[in-house]
């Protein structure tokens, strides 16, 4: 198993791929944390409330500081990258055919999927590291030096947050990796899993707040990783609408179990379907 591991591994880092959509990841990560780092202390963000009570950017607190370094990914442009690589690290050996030698090399195939979800949720791990130091180095210059308020980074709840980010990724990356072993051919595959991710999870939330549905929100995979990275209230002492709470879960482990359900499912039924599979 640890020489199927180190073999797949070598896949994914042998190659320009993963680092080429690493930088593409950093960069946004860090415009997109910057663009939130200059909307603090905006009063015009006040949501319709006098003297901005409904605006969490009016002054750095814990919950907006984890929004802040986590916004690309709470804004799920971040989250295409590791979505889009889990598909293509299992999509490209049937499109390129070295599927055949991977099985004819370790005939166990379930050895070969089980060390293939360990080296994909490895990478989803440095993934994180890489978009977490992105969006510090994008966000922290503003906050301090242009809006001169203190940058949080001593809070433990702040790093937190940017821990649980590694279980994020790795989560997402398994996730594309399931919807890539369900459908072999790369480009569908890519279509359809960012086609949900970006396109018609935006379309389910305006549905479920325009219909007041927001027990069903929550159960949103985008609307789960919001929930899992802001462990602090970005509205606390704020005047909130009671309603809007029940599209989170009270702890963000809660979260995370659900999230982790939805990649199992996939990357399970996906590598059973793998196993039963013929390959040329």
């Amino acid at each position: 198993m640890i020489g199927a591991i180190r073999s797949e591994l070598r896949k994914v880092f042998s190659t320009r791929l993963w680092w080429g959509m690493g930088l593409g990841m950093a960069l946004v990560a860090a415009l997109i944390a910057m663009g939130f780092a200059a909307l603090l202390g905006n009063a015009n963000m006040d949501n319709g409330d006098n003297g901005g009570q409904g605006n969490p950017f009016a002054k750095l607190t814990v919950g907006t500081a984890q929004l802040i370094y986590n916004a690309g990914i709470v804004q799920q442009m971040s989250l295409l990258f590791p979505l889009a690589l889990g598909v293509m690290l299992i999509t490209g050996e049937y499109r390129h055919k070295t599927i055949s030698a991977t099985f004819l090399s370790t005939p166990n195939r379930w050895v070969v999927m089980i060390s293939k979800m360990i080296a994909v949720a490895i990478t989803g791990a440095l993934y994180a590291v890489v978009h977490a130091a992105a969006s510090i180095a994008g966000a922290v210059p503003i906050i301090k030096f242009v809006k001169h308020q203190p940058t949080l980074l001593g809070e433990p709840k702040v790093w937190e947050s940017l821990g649980i980010g590694i279980l994020v990724f790795a989560i997402w990356m398994l996730i594309g990796f399931g919807v890539g072993m369900l459908i072999r051919n790369q480009i569908a595959a890519v279509l359809i899993a960012v086609g949900f991710a970006f396109i018609i999870q935006t379309a389910l939330s305006i549905i479920f707040t325009v219909k007041h549905w927001y027990s069903a929100m929550k159960w949103i995979p985008g609307q789960l990783t919001s929930n899992m990275l802001i462990t602090s209230d970005p509205t606390a002492g704020q005047s909130v609408d009671p309603a809007a709470q029940a599209q989170y879960f009270d702890h963000w482990w809660q979260a995370g179990l659900v999230l982790v359900l939805y990649a199992a499912v996939l990357a399970i039924s996906g590598a059973f379907l793998t196993t039963r599979r013929d390959v040329t």
